[in-house]
């Protein structure tokens, strides 16, 4: 009997020693698969960080040209805004970045790598923050879609990511030389020759569905656009005007969007602060 009682507590031993076993190995094959980077992902991380290198060497030109407002408040809330937007994009593979341009100018700008520019005239026509969520949700369109990524080409005509291909395991020297190069050519087309217009329609699309999918009402974005449509011919809307398609259109296009029962975005202290501080700048 007791021969017996010894056996079966082996046996129940054994049992539970293969049980843990296999748990374990169970759980580190969930983990070395969870932990494990795909080719596909690598390639998206890598040319993330050579569109990064492309955005930063556009960036500084353009702080160059207009200079950037270096408010902290100011930066801090545009910021906490824009990035809150940006979470529910798909492209999450770098960080999103937006600052201020130092002119009267109406207009905004999206780079590669994120980096999302607003002049001080395009905030200032604000009144709600509908509206900064509208402008915003545009640029972030223009990202997401590409728009820049795939529009911009050098010497070579190949396109963008055809190039970052070849120069990925280059050196640094090599990668930034072609850096300044495309930068050159975001400048180009970003102040010369504007995006095709289907582009930009492709943005405000974007922008009413992202707003939409955050039950935020589009109608604040549509006033602000009308506006500026009202202030045709205006001086500060000259580059404006030269590089996106006539605002009728892009109005036209967005009213598939106000039918929609949604919410409209209240007007905060922490706006109004944000409002008051651009104001007070000259």
């Amino acid at each position: 009997m007791k021969r017996f009682s010894l056996d079966i507590k082996r046996h129940f031993l054994s049992r539970c020693f293969l049980i843990i076993v296999s748990l374990f190995v169970i759980c580190s094959c969930a983990t070395t698969k969870d932990n494990v980077i795909t080719s596909e992902q690598k390639e998206t991380l890598e040319i993330a960080e050579k569109e990064k290198e492309i955005g930063s060497a556009a960036f500084a030109k353009l702080a160059g040209k207009y200079g950037v407002i270096r408010d902290e408040a100011l930066t801090a809330y545009l910021n906490k805004f824009g990035k809150s937007i940006a979470l529910y994009c798909a492209r999450q593979e770098f960080d999103y970045y937006f600052a201020v341009l130092n002119t009267d100018s109406v207009n905004a700008y999206s780079l590669p790598g994120g980096y999302i520019l607003i002049t001080k005239g395009a905030l200032k026509a604000l009144q709600t923050p509908g509206e900064l969520a509208g402008v915003i949700a545009h640029e972030l369109g223009h990202i997401n879609k590409y728009h820049i990524t795939n529009n911009v080409k050098i010497e070579t005509k190949m396109n963008f990511f055809e190039i970052l291909a070849r120069f990925i395991a280059g050196p640094r020297q090599v990668v930034s030389t072609m850096a300044a190069q495309v930068s050159e050519k975001i400048e180009e087309r970003l102040f010369i020759e504007g995006f095709a217009a289907d582009t930009e329609f492709e943005a405000d699309e974007y922008a009413g569905e992202l707003l939409l999918s955050l039950n935020v009402n589009i109608d604040d974005y549509v006033a602000y656009l009308q506006r500026l449509e009202a202030k045709k011919g205006d001086a500060s809307l000259q580059e404006l005007d030269k590089t996106h398609p006539p605002m009728n259109e892009r109005l036209a296009k967005l009213e598939v969007f106000k039918s929609f029962d949604v919410r409209t975005l209240p007007v905060s202290e922490n706006f109004n602060n944000f409002m008051n501080q651009l104001n007070s700048l000259e």
